[in-house]
């Protein structure tokens, strides 16, 4: 596994830490939803011409395969599975991505056509390397139309789980979008108010950020910085882009970087920025700062990057808020596909319908885990609902996220980005250290993605 901060960010969130202690963010709600009938589709085996199911829950029989990187997320999503489908036998095989290991262990038994599961889940970091191997995940269309999927489900966790050919091959129960999360005290010190709208205000343009940084230094003496690292600002600015990494096989650089290397600059110059790596010690104990005011937080950054890193006995006191970002971006989130040759078809697309696609179980597994949900229908319900309010925000985020879920672009994702941004990110810290000059940092971020990925991509 890469240790730089950025693909271990993705790790940390998705790999064995997130969705347990979920169920802390947001209360209980029902654990044992009753079965609904299912969403129409294409015919496919245990449905009528119709689309309607043919089957009761219980009637379906026999014996699933699910292997998964993550058994505090995949253990819960299969007892509820289980629960709903009481006489399918399921075998969860669970594998830690430690250095890559799941992933070796599933591209490994593709190659060989031996002992692959018939669901296999792959995060963000490599979900387009999964998608796109040869004879790896069925054609989902064949179930329920892409259009079909897109109204029912948010569009770009769609688009994330589709291959370069436009196929779709995997499907999210999660909706990953992000924000900016701040703190409310030093809102209210240095801007004269906490109102989540007047702070996303500050963040809404370069000029805007870069005079926020300025003004927090200044109004602090020197002490207060807008950010702890340019991370945070880098995954916003990454998820503005129109063109993702790769474009015709070839690398580019979209304007909304180079926009983002400027401002990046200006902040660490004028002391507006920490300097900090993403997951270090030193973030995370800035959480409870009076210092650094804003992070980049997902939907499962409430529970993960703010109440995991904050004292006892501040947890659930409305210390924090979310303000919009810049642009709509993502930040990690879980996909799930059955494999094209899989004698149990039938089975994993129940598997693959009942999480994703159920609007009842949808809304329940958001009650009962805290996790943000992908189900349109469900959002919509929930973001309404007064329990689904957050203690440590103040705010439902259904209700906050909701709206700018669908101006996420995932066709910027590609299966190369964990490469390329790693590359990107080690010569923008050199850049920032004094180390390099601009020119020398762009020669350096395309020397380091021609040796990791020339042999797949062109790099003028």
């Amino acid at each position: 596994m890469n240790s730089k901060f950025l693909q271990r960010a993705a790790s940390l969130a998705l790999s064995g830490l997130m969705l347990t202690s979920l169920m802390a963010g947001c209360g209980g709600g029902n654990t044992n939803p009753q079965p609904t009938n299912a969403p129409a589709t294409n015919a496919p085996a245990g449905t009528t011409d119709e689309g309607q199911q043919a089957k009761k829950r219980e009637d379906f029989t026999g014996k699933l395969i699910i292997a998964h990187f993550n058994k505090d997320e995949s253990e819960p999503l299969v007892e509820t599975f289980k629960k709903a489908y009481p006489n399918v036998q399921v075998e969860l095989q669970v594998t830690a991505d430690t250095n890559g290991a799941y992933q070796t262990l599933i591209t490994t038994a593709l190659r060989s056509g031996q002992d692959v599961p018939d669901v296999f889940a792959a995060e963000s970091a490599f979900v387009k390397r999964f998608v796109n191997l040869p004879d790896a995940y069925e054609d989902l269309s064949k179930y329920m139309s892409v259009d079909d999927l897109k109204s029912k489900l948010v569009p770009y966790t769609v688009e994330i789980g589709t291959d370069d050919n436009g196929v779709v091959r995997a499907l999210s129960h999660q909706a990953t979008a992000a924000a900016v999360g701040y703190k409310r005290e030093m809102a209210k010190k240095y801007f004269g108010t906490d109102d989540p709208e007047k702070i996303g205000e500050l963040f809404s343009s370069a000029d805007k950020i870069v005079e926020t940084g300025k003004k927090l230094v200044q109004e602090s003496g020197g002490k207060a910085k807008l950010f702890p690292g340019m991370a945070e600002l880098m995954r916003m600015y990454l998820g503005a882009r129109e063109k993702g990494w790769v474009v015709d096989g070839k690398l580019t650089i979209d304007d909304k970087v180079k926009e983002f290397v400027k401002i990046a600059k200006e902040l660490r110059d004028s002391g507006a920025e920490g300097g900090m790596e993403a997951w270090t010690p030193q973030w995370s104990a800035a959480v409870e700062d009076d210092i650094h005011f804003a992070y980049a937080i997902p939907t499962w950054g409430i529970p993960w990057i703010i109440d995991v890193n904050q004292a006892e006995e501040n947890k659930g006191k409305g210390n924090w808020g979310l303000a919009k970002a810049p642009a709509p971006y993502t930040w990690g989130g879980t996909w799930f596909g059955m494999y094209s040759k899989s004698p149990n078809k039938e089975l994993a697309w129940e598997f693959i319908k009942f999480i994703t696609l159920d609007e009842e179980q949808s809304v329940a597994w958001a009650k009962q885990s805290g996790d943000f949900i992908s189900n349109r229908a469900a959002i919509e319900k929930l973001s309404t609902d007064p329990e689904m309010i957050s203690k440590t925000v103040n705010q439902n985020p259904y209700e906050f996220f909701g709206p700018m879920i669908t101006g996420i672009n995932g066709r910027i994702i590609t299966q190369y980005d964990d490469t390329i941004t790693n590359a990107f990110q080690d010569a923008m810290l050199s850049y920032l250290a004094g180390n390099t000059t601009e020119d020398q940092m762009w020669a350096q971020f395309k020397d380091q993605v021609r040796s990791d990925l020339g042999d797949q991509i062109t790099v003028e």
